[in-house]
């Protein structure tokens, strides 16, 4: 036998007789479709690795990004957390058409500590009746995701051990806002102040909340570490909310800063040029 021919069997024996340990660290580190559509079929010892529901208690859905069909994203995605057998921690639901993909994973995810949930295109919503079945979650990470004043009431009841927040979206201005018309958007942000008293992290991007809002998260959440507030184009930092803020938070994040780490940035022709309102180019400074 040649020594080319010689190390290639070598090469293959020693992969296959890996110690299942070592072969699970491997595998967990290649992502959702290459465990589905490839390892678990290379042999009957892989293949049990992967079925192990400790191989699935992350799930990403940016793993799937690629994947020629939203329909099989989403079937993998819920393939993936019917693997976990409610050992589930931490998921990423990336979607544009299944908004009901959270409620699958809350009713059968109990464990849940992690939740980013971001939509592509048009906002998402998220529902009561899901927040209500995460009673360990500690992180909720929102990107063009709908949440109610009632489901950040459902949070505070629900989720007593939540300390970071994101609520996120693309910044826009109304045209011809005045503080009359701007009451209604300090809703979230009051009901952050009155209902997440333990909050350490809160990303409020693109929030259009005023002085009125931010002053009711000052005031309230006094465990607050990090706050981001970029693309919030109505609150005004002059004065002495931002000398409270300045003094309160050890990691702030102004109006105008850049959102060069903005995981999820996205922009459709119709949205830019919506004739009601207008996105704020991230690096334009006002």
């Amino acid at each position: 036998m040649v020594p080319s021919e010689l190390n290639l069997k070598q090469e293959e024996r020693n992969w296959l007789d890996l110690p299942s340990d070592v072969m699970f660290n491997i595998l967990n580190r290649i992502g959702m479709v290459d465990i589905l559509e490839n390892a678990q079929k290379v042999c009957t010892a892989w293949r049990k690795i992967c079925k192990d529901p400790a191989m699935w208690r992350v799930i990403n859905m940016n793993d799937l990004k690629g994947t020629s069909a939203e329909v099989l994203a989403v079937k993998m995605c819920k393939h993936a957390v019917d693997r976990s057998q409610g050992q589930l921690v931490d998921i990423t639901i990336v979607s544009t058409y299944d908004a009901d993909l959270h409620l699958y994973v809350a009713d059968r995810s109990s464990q849940l500590r992690r939740l980013e949930m971001a939509h592509e295109f048009f906002s998402g919503k998220l529902t009561t009746a899901a927040l209500m079945k995460f009673p360990l979650l500690e992180e909720l990470n929102l990107y063009k995701i709908e949440i109610s004043k009632e489901e950040i009431e459902t949070v505070g009841r629900y989720c007593p051990m939540l300390k970071t927040l994101k609520v996120n979206q693309r910044g826009w201005r109304l045209f011809n806002a005045d503080e009359g018309s701007l009451t209604r958007y300090n809703e979230i942000a009051m009901a952050i102040g009155q209902n997440l008293l333990g909050i350490r992290h809160l990303e409020l991007i693109g929030n259009k909340m005023t002085n009125v809002g931010l002053r009711v998260i000052l005031d309230n959440c006094h465990h607050l570490e990090t706050l981001d507030l970029r693309q919030c184009f109505y609150i005004d930092l002059k004065g002495d909310l931002g000398k409270q803020c300045s003094k309160q938070i050890k990691y702030l994040k102004l109006p105008n800063d850049s959102l060069e780490d903005y995981p999820y940035i996205y922009v459709t022709e119709n949205e830019y040029y919506d004739a009601d309102y207008y996105y704020a180019d991230p690096y334009d400074i006002y």
